[in-house]
């Protein structure tokens, strides 16, 4: 059975939200053996073998005292203050563990399971000096340490040593996500820059057709607030790689910021059909122009060539609700509707967005889709009034007066401190028993409508 190491660097130490989970699975040796034991006494290995019993059953300390009674029969073995380390370990007392661990290691200081075991403990202990010693051992045996060392750096605030571990892994194992979000926390700690971008313009350098050293000298230079130089390096960047897409995600920016608006639309184009970019950085591209459109109104109709690029990206739906928001607060319904309707595909259980949705097509008097919408909604929120009422409008305007009074009856008993929803619920009823011909009903309903209506 394996045994992992769960490393959680919280947020104390990255400043940030939400742990960070890393780990690193241990391969257990076997347990030992009558054969391995040497020569020992009946007495030694009947206390030995009802150590591992009493492990394996979970009694660690029983099976501690049986340990301690072969170490008086005989202290040499070395296995001995591995298996004490061991259920020490799980019985979360760290500085015994970490005592045997270190007993054993003095005579094989190399042995990958004692450290693997040992750096579990200095974490736990949040000894995070004695855990680099540790893992810069441990990436001998598996260079995917090397993540785990990273982050020990970060931590110690050994930044310059975090960046050139992760340009390792990136060397070995190509761009992660999780580094690169890594690399950019360690950017932002770093007060002087200078031996990071001398290093990366050494990199770019020798391997001048290597995109992501230039993103990363652009963002270094961009956090050192050297504008221009970052501008320079993203056109350098494009020249050695003319079709590079990333460098188009750092160039619409700088076009933005010095008004040449031409040139950012071309750059934010290629950006959001591109498959190199991921989702998040489209949704910051849309965001950023939204943004310069709200400043800059004439060119607004540029949004076009933004829908048609993202046209054929099953994953910019974030980025078409951001547009319905940004024509929503415009108060252009039309196209409001447009992109949250496109939006929704992804996100079908968000409440809120179902709601103004459905309330749109009620405006725009699209009933027909309001009808089927709210149907599913209510599979989704059964309980939730304002899908009753949503529902119960459309067949009313479908004329299904029938159907509008069932399905308005039954959510009106959902209506819960609401008075302006419940005379809502109430008109829509007089209304249905109106085109129903029942002149009785309809007043009946019309006049609990009014009441209400009084109330609030």
């Amino acid at each position: 059975m394996k045994r992992r190491i769960c490393i959680c660097l919280f947020c104390l130490s990255f400043g940030w939200g939400s742990a960070v989970v890393l780990a690193q699975e241990i391969e257990p040796k076997q347990e030992v053996n009558i054969d391995d034991l040497g020569n020992v006494s009946d007495e030694f290995q009947e206390n030995f073998f009802e150590a591992l019993k009493q492990k394996a059953i979970t009694n660690y300390d029983k099976a501690i005292k049986a340990l301690e009674k072969c170490i008086e029969l005989d202290p040499s073995p070395n296995f001995l203050y591995l298996e004490l380390g061991k259920n020490y370990l799980e019985l979360k007392l760290y500085e015994q563990a970490e005592s045997n661990f270190k007993k054993v290691l003095e005579e094989k200081p190399d042995d990958r399971f004692v450290l693997e075991l040992l750096y579990e403990v200095y974490f736990k202990e949040q000894k995070y000096k004695e855990s680099v010693e540790v893992v810069e051992k441990l990436v001998v045996y598996n260079s995917m340490f090397k993540e785990q060392l990273a982050n020990l750096y970060y931590i110690e605030k050994r930044y310059d040593d975090a960046l050139r571990v992760l340009d390792e892994l990136n060397e070995e194992y190509g761009i992660d996500t999780y580094r690169l979000q890594l690399r950019k926390r360690i950017a932002l700690k770093i007060t002087d820059p200078s031996n990071q971008i001398s290093r990366l313009e050494q990199q770019i350098k020798e391997k001048p057709k290597v995109e992501q050293n230039y993103l990363n000298l652009i963002y270094m230079y961009s956090q050192d607030n050297q504008k221009e130089k970052a501008f320079e390096t993203a056109k350098r960047l494009l020249k050695k790689v003319p079709k590079s897409d990333l460098a188009h995600l750092s160039l619409y920016k700088f076009y933005l910021e010095k008004g040449q608006t031409k040139e950012a639309i071309r750059s934010m184009e290629i950006t959001l059909k591109s498959s190199k970019v991921d989702t998040e950085a489209k949704y910051k591209v849309v965001s950023d122009f939204l943004q310069f459109i709200n400043t800059n109104p004439e060119y607004e109709s540029e949004l076009t060539i933004v829908m048609n690029a993202l046209s054929g990206d099953g994953n910019g739906v974030k980025v078409f609700t951001e547009l319905g928001h940004f024509y929503y607060k415009k108060d252009q319904k039309e196209q409001a509707l447009n992109f949250y309707e496109r939006g929704i595909k992804a996100n079908a259980n968000d409440f809120g967005l179902l709601k103004r949705i459905l309330l749109l097509q009620l405006d725009l008097k699209r009933y027909q889709k309001a009808e089927s919408g709210s149907e599913l909604a209510l599979e989704m929120y059964p309980a939730q009034p304002i899908f009753y009422l949503v529902n119960g409008v459309s067949l009313l305007q479908l004329e299904k007066a029938d159907a509008a009074i069932e399905i308005l009856t039954t959510g009106i008993d959902y209506v819960i401190d609401d008075s302006k929803m419940e005379s809502d619920f109430y008109k829509q009823i007089s209304e249905a028993y109106q085109k129903l011909g029942d002149e009785n009903k309809a007043s009946e309903y019309m006049q609990k409508a009014i009441q209400l209506q009084k109330k609030s």
